[in-house]
């Protein structure tokens, strides 16, 4: 419950303006089309399915308008330059850079590396999946004052890394 109330503070905080007319859209939208089945009473089932399609379009439309949102206001690039294993400690460390090509200044930049198995022909298809959408190793770096047009070189390590070479790295970024 703490992690939740953090998430939603952080977001509070760090949102833009456009960010808060999104989320006013989708409740307009929510609501508009609610108001619709109130006046389908007489007919329940096709109130149901209008409902269902609300819940699922305004679930649809706050995802890819927030990600449409994040790609066109915070536009950043990020990339792995260097990965390598250090024998002596058990070390994986990424070497990353991350550009900030917007028009805003970042106060805040939350990268995280995400470290996937690849999955084996021995697995099942469940199994292929949850190695493929679910990472075995997460961490997680937070940068403060990312200017404009500039590049910053960062370093993330995985301590006691002791897979082999049999995995996926995957950065994402947010930025504020």
């Amino acid at each position: 419950m703490e992690n939740l109330r953090e998430a939603i503070l952080f977001y509070a905080d760090n949102f833009y303006l456009v960010d808060f007319v999104l989320i006013v859209f989708v409740f307009f939208f929510f609501v508009c089309v609610l108001f619709l089945c109130v006046f389908l009473r007489h007919r329940p089932i096709i109130a149901l399915f209008i409902v269902a399609f609300d819940i699922a379009a305004s679930f649809f439309i706050y995802i890819y308008g927030y990600k449409f949102v994040d790609h066109q206001v915070r536009k950043r690039t990020v990339a792995i330059e260097n990965q390598r294993f250090i024998q002596s400690s058990g070390a994986l460390v990424i070497d990353f850079n991350i550009t900030n090509v917007s028009k805003h200044h970042f106060k805040q930049c939350k990268i995280t590396a995400k470290l996937y198995q690849n999955p084996s022909e021995e697995d099942n298809f469940l199994e292929a999946k949850k190695k493929n959408f679910i990472p075995f190793r997460k961490k997680s770096k937070i940068l403060k004052d990312v200017p404009i047009n500039t590049t910053q070189i960062q370093r993330i390590s995985f301590e006691n890394f002791d897979k082999d070479n049999n995995h996926t790295t995957r950065l994402a970024s947010e930025c504020f």
